[in-house]
């Protein structure tokens, strides 16, 4: 018997430094998950207003999708309030050019599989410090790696599903890069 006790405080002892950095570990990941609750904007910056992004292409109604879809995306953050005018900060921007790229043709060489892409170049201006916080940053709805623009055009799928697709993964990069990025 007194071997098994010796053995388990033995292993007690060894294992008590193992056991605090597990404890460490712990309460890091725990702050870091309280912190990640908030918005990470400037703690002043309370609201944020979205202009109506301008186009430059000639594809129309995708300005509209697209600063709708950052507004319903600025929404779902409990930390951060819209402002129809005069917000702590804006957001701004413009659609600079959307692509439209066959993936894969059908057996008649018409387009099958359709990937619409989007480009823009945005600005985050913070209101109250007058200091721009982003830029004329560019930004492609792609960057994230997504596919959200594409469409199966040999299945019925539209080019408007592609582009509301392509404006909803670029609205999700810019309030990323934006109320998220801080």
């Amino acid at each position: 018997m007194r071997r098994l006790i010796r053995f388990t405080m033995r292993g007690y002892r060894a294992a008590w430094p193992l056991a605090a950095v597990l404890l460490i570990g712990a309460c890091v990941t725990l702050l870091g998950c309280r912190t990640s609750l908030n918005s990470g904007l400037p703690p002043h910056i309370k609201t944020v207003e979205v202009q109506l992004f301008q186009n430059k292409t000639m594809y129309n109604s995708i300005e509209a999708w697209l600063t709708r879809d950052i507004i319903d995306r600025i929404n779902m953050d409990p930390m951060v309030r819209l402002a129809s005018r005069n917000g702590d900060a804006v957001i701004t921007g413009e659609i600079v050019k959307v692509n439209r790229r066959t993936l894969r043709e059908t057996t008649t060489n018409e387009p099958g599989t359709v990937l619409i892409s989007i480009e823009a170049v945005f600005s985050f201006y913070d209101n109250v410090k007058q200091q721009y916080l982003v830029e004329d940053m560019p930004v492609k709805s792609t960057d994230t790696g997504l596919l959200g623009g594409l469409y199966e055009a040999s299945r019925g799928g539209t080019q408007e599903q592609g582009e509301r697709g392509a404006a909803k993964q670029l609205a999700g990069e810019i309030v990323r890069r934006t109320v998220g990025m801080w």
